[in-house]
């Protein structure tokens, strides 16, 4: 207290008041006493050392070293232990069956009074659900919406086919180089409206500035400069025109045997052949007798799959053969078809497949409308385009399945392009 007077300024008052009294008025001040707990003792045991194990004891410890009844039943217990691990893997891993899926959902409903569900039952109750519908449902579920699939795909197939009920036909023209195919097929289109007068007499000028009047007809087929500057057919020209029944797709090859590849990707994609045979004297000889393309035209359009062949007799009109009467020749028909029709028929044609009609290209006799019999009376056929509607129409079979022969694949804009023809099914758009 002498060491700190000023102590006494922080004792409470009624403190004062006891102290005073306890110790009278010679005390020096309060006496605070502190009961602090006696410290307990910590004992704090030595760590045992580990006992010796002697080689004999682990010795004795093995299973071979074990009495057999020991060794048997160690044994059998650790493969229990084992195999019950291994069945607690497997049910972790394993989904529920559908059983126990429907004896889940037949209990929801009763717990439906119960308190909320704790956190990740709702995600057991997804799953669950997720496996509803057997395997076998699902499974007819993906065959309806396939077949589905399937008949839309056919449905429009058969719509883009047909154009106001009418079936089409492709049509490929064949034959020796100088025949008259690009003309009668540009003859075809301007009879049929497909190509107008004011286009066709842009080509007479055209033709008629390089010399080539007899090409203005050609020229609605072969649109590149160098076909028109040579007069040869390099690439399959397209074209269409339509009649009352049927809407054909012209796809006029070149003659020419350094263009044979194009000719047979014509020939692929038709199903009537045109073979043009050149009635000149000298050129059919040429293209049929001394190698020409007649003879290899006829035989690939067989084996590219084209199963009737309308041969049209061309250029009957030509001052070499025609009659002094300028009636068309019938000696000279008659000597194209009797040579002709031995290597048809030995190439695989049949009669029944195959007509022949005299024409000419360049005047459009007989292509459209019938010869008049003064022309060509001994002719009782039809015109090109009527014996065209004529024909039976090929079959589509756009239900079947895709079936598409591939000829030919090259690689372009970094993919694979393949080209082949589409014998069955229907392809379309995604």
């Amino acid at each position: 207290a002498a060491m700190n007077p000023g102590a006494n300024e922080f004792v409470p008052s009624w403190l004062k008041g006891d102290a005073a009294s306890a110790g009278g008025a010679g005390s020096a001040g309060p006496k605070l006493a502190v009961n602090l707990p006696k410290p307990k003792k910590i004992v704090v045991a030595a760590p045992s050392q580990p006992t010796a194990v002697s080689s004999e004891d682990v010795a004795k410890a093995k299973p071979e070293n074990m009495e057999p009844a020991k060794a048997a039943a160690a044994g059998k217990a650790e493969q229990e232990a084992e195999q019950q691990q291994l069945q607690q893997v497997q049910k972790s891993q394993q989904q529920p069956t559908h059983e126990e899926v429907q004896k889940e959902e037949k209990a929801a409903p009763a717990s439906a009074d119960a308190p909320a569900s704790e956190p990740g039952t709702d995600q057991l109750s997804a799953k669950t659900a997720e496996l509803k519908v057997p395997a076998e449902d699902a499974d007819n579920g993906e065959s309806e919406a396939a077949a589905e699939g399937e008949d839309s795909v056919a449905s429009r197939a058969v719509a883009e086919f047909s154009d106001d009920g009418r079936k089409t036909v492709n049509l490929v023209f064949i034959g020796h180089v100088d025949a008259g195919k690009s003309t009668i097929s540009g003859h075809l289109l301007y009879l049929t409206g497909n190509v107008d007068d004011r286009t066709m007499e842009k080509f007479e000028r055209e033709a008629k500035a390089k010399n080539r009047e007899s090409w203005k007809y050609a020229w609605a087929l072969d649109l590149t400069d160098n076909e028109r500057e040579k007069g040869k057919t390099e690439e399959c020209g397209r074209a269409s025109f339509i009649t009352e029944t049927r809407r054909f797709v012209i796809l006029d090859a070149p003659g020419h045997k350094s263009f044979v590849p194009h000719m047979i990707g014509g020939a692929s994609q038709a199903d009537v052949g045109m073979l043009v045979i050149s009635a000149r004297k000298g050129e059919f000889e040429t293209g049929f007798e001394r190698g020409g393309q007649t003879r290899e035209h006829a035989m690939l359009a067989k084996t590219s799959g084209v199963r009737q062949l309308v041969i049209i007799i061309n250029k009957m009109d030509d001052p070499s053969i025609i009659n002094a009467d300028q009636t068309w020749s019938k000696e000279r028909y008659d000597e194209c078809v009797l040579k002709l029709w031995p290597f048809l028929k030995g190439v695989g044609w049949k009669q029944g497949d195959v007509c022949w009609i005299p024409a000419s290209g360049l005047t459009g006799m007989n292509l459209k409308d019938k010869v008049p019999s003064s022309v060509c009376s001994w002719y009782d056929g039809e015109s090109v385009i009527d014996t065209l509607d004529h024909l039976k129409p090929p079959e589509r079979l756009l239900s079947a399945p895709v079936k598409l022969p591939v000829f030919e694949r090259y690689k372009e804009m970094g993919g694979l392009m393949v080209m082949g023809k589409l014998e069955a099914g229907g392809v379309s758009v995604g």
